[in-house]
C-alpha cells in the first residue's frame, strides 16, 4: 500500500521556545480512520483532544520523526532555509511514496519552493519522480499532514510547559501577541546577560525590548 509522508511544524511565529517539525508516514488506507477520529489541523483541536489523538497517530503511523529547532538555530538562519533542510532530512529518512507538506510561503512562491526542494532531494539520492504536494493549509486537507501537525503541536506544548517550569512563573503561549509572554519577556531581560536561552532574540518583539531598555538607561 502506498504511503504518504505529511510534514508540518508548530511555533513558527513564536518568540519563545523551539519551532517543532514533525514528519508522519501513513498508508493511504489508514488516512480515513485518522480523519474519522478527529485528526485535523492542530490549531483547530482542543489541547486535551490533541494529546489523546497523539497516541492514535503514533500507533497508526508507519513511522514518524519529531525535530525541535532551538531558538539559537532559528536566530542563526532563515526559517525557510531550516525548513527545507528538515523536509529533506525527513523525506530521506522515512522514504515515502508521496510527500505532502504545509507550505510556509504564499501560493505564488510554492512552485519555486518545490523546485528547490526537489533539487535538494535529488542531491540526496531521492528519485526525481517522487510526487511532491505543497499547499497552504495542507494540515487541514491531507490526513497525513494533519497527523504531523498533531505531533508537532503536542511536542511543542510539552516543551513549553518544561520551559515555564524552568522560568518559575507563567510565560504564556510564546507568541508575541500574548500579553503574558510580552510581560514575561520584559521582566526576564537583563542588560548584562540578555534573555534566557529559550528566547528568539532576533524576533522584533525581543529587539524592541532591548532597544527600550537601552533607551531607558540613558535617562
Amino acid at each position: 500500500m502506498p504511503t504518504r509522508l505529511g510534514i508540518d511544524e508548530a511555533g513558527r511565529g513564536c518568540v519563545l521556545g523551539p519551532m517543532v517539525y514533525a514528519g508522519c508516514l501513513v498508508e493511504l488506507d489508514d488516512e480515513p480512520s485518522l480523519t474519522a477520529a478527529g485528526v485535523r489541523d492542530s490549531k483547530k483541536v482542543p489541547k486535551k483532544k490533541r494529546e489523546e489523538l497523539r497516541g492514535l497517530v503514533e500507533s497508526t503511523a508507519q513511522g514518524f520523526t519529531i525535530v525541535p529547532l532551538a531558538p539559537k538555530e532559528l536566530d542563526a538562519t532563515s526559517l525557510n532555509e531550516l525548513g527545507k533542510r528538515v523536509l529533506v532530512d525527513l523525506t530521506v529518512a522515512l522514504k515515502p511514496d508521496i510527500l505532502v507538506f504545509d507550505a510556509p510561503v504564499p501560493p505564488k512562491q510554492i512552485p519555486g519552493y518545490i523546485k528547490d526542494l526537489r533539487a535538494r532531494l535529488e542531491a540526496r539520492g531521492v528519485s526525481p519522480d517522487l510526487p511532491i504536494i505543497g499547499e497552504n493549509g495542507a494540515d487541514d486537507t491531507y490526513p497525513c499532514c494533519a497527523a504531523a501537525s498533531i505531533l508537532a503541536k503536542t511536542e511543542r506544548d510539552a516543551i513549553l510547559a518544561q520551559l515555564q517550569e524552568e522560568a518559575g512563573e507563567p510565560i504564556g503561549s510564546g507568541y508575541p501577541g500574548d500579553p503574558v509572554t510580552t510581560a514575561w519577556l520584559k521582566r526576564s531581560y537583563d542588560p548584562e546577560v540578555g534573555f534566557p536561552h529559550f528566547v528568539r532574540t532576533k524576533w522584533e518583539t525581543a529587539k524592541r525590548i532591548v532597544a527600550e531598555s537601552a533607551q531607558g538607561s540613558l535617562f
